[in-house]
């Protein structure tokens, strides 16, 4: 997977691929550049996402604490994989985010 697989447009975040161990590095980066925009509303788009690695999961919790750190929301658009993860893991009682099929 390459550097490509995270598309920043504006205040979008997008990942075109699983998010499997070992790419939480690459996460993080996008992430941080994600952050550095100026708009009040920054959307991570995880509908291609079909797999996220537990310390990819981390990062995504890291980056939404930053976001509210600097007074920012950070809304998610994930696949239905992506949203049982969320579930499993308690994130969707604090994440904001809608399920949306990739296609």
């Amino acid at each position: 997977m390459a550097e490509s697989d995270f598309v920043l447009e504006g205040a979008r975040l997008t990942v075109r691929s699983d998010l499997d161990a070992g790419r939480e590095d690459a996460l993080r980066r996008a992430c941080e550049q994600l952050l550095k925009c100026r708009a009040a509303e920054l959307v991570v788009d995880l509908s291609a996402v079909k797999y996220v690695h537990s310390l990819s999961v981390g990062m995504l919790s890291y980056a939404w604490v930053e976001a509210l750190s600097r007074d920012l929301e950070m809304k998610f658009v994930v696949s239905k994989e992506v949203a049982e993860v969320f579930e499993r893991t308690g994130l969707s009682k604090v994440f904001a985010y809608e399920v949306r099929a990739k296609g």
